[in-house]
């Protein structure tokens, strides 16, 4: 069974604007800078021009009308990358930075120090969704659920329509036992990306499963 979990979230469905601060792009900090004899390449610099203030409200409405009326899978997929790549972009330049460092820490096997950059990312910017989502990753991968729950609640919160963290918080549910608490979230799920038949068709077996347990 595929579920919708980014490779960098979960990488956080009602309905609601993200609110993204609209502040000009600020300039990393001295206790920010990579670790001694680690250069930023020019083209390795974060791209806040991708989104700028505004923009990425727009973009995200515009994402999630087009992910609700498509019915072909993979072209739903593809809407789905675009939102959940959208939900980790910032517009500022230092949590960018933050972020990839993250990113570069996890995949380096440093997973202290990648949690460490987003931690610092949460309280430049804590009313962005980008690093809640991904460390909310991070601790699911490491089996610390209950901080996983909580970066999760903490992104949608911000992002409601958030299906990558809906996706992660339906996963976790699933796998604790309580399928019941977890087909109702893959029922918020489903509304905002109804082409995702793996999950209605699991939503739909899991409910028969439900059904038959109490009869």
């Amino acid at each position: 069974m595929r579920f919708f979990i980014s490779a960098v979230l979960i990488s956080t469905a009602l309905v609601a604007q993200p609110a993204l601060a609209q502040m000009a792009p600020d300039a990393p900090t001295p206790e920010l800078l990579p670790p001694a004899g680690e250069t930023v390449a020019p083209d390795q610099q974060p791209a806040e021009a991708i989104l700028q203030p505004n923009e990425d409200g727009d973009t995200l409405a515009r994402l999630f009308r087009q992910l609700r009326r498509a019915r072909d899978a993979d072209e739903a997929a593809a809407f789905a990358k675009r939102i959940d790549d959208t939900l980790d972009l910032s517009p500022s330049a230092t949590v960018s930075l933050l972020i990839k460092w993250s990113d570069d820490a996890e995949n380096d096997g440093r997973t202290a120090s990648a949690l460490d950059f987003l931690s610092e990312a949460i309280a430049l910017r804590p009313d962005e969704p980008a690093a809640y989502r991904k460390r909310a990753v991070i601790h699911y991968t490491h089996g610390d659920i209950n901080r996983a729950m909580d970066d999760i609640r903490s992104a949608l919160d911000l992002e409601p329509r958030d299906i990558g963290a809906l996706g992660l918080m339906a996963t976790i549910l699933d796998q604790a036992g309580r399928q019941q608490a977890a087909v109702a979230v893959w029922r918020r799920y489903l509304e905002l990306y109804p082409a995702d038949r793996d999950v209605s068709s699991y939503v739909d077996r899991t409910e028969n499963e439900i059904a038959g347990e109490r009869l």
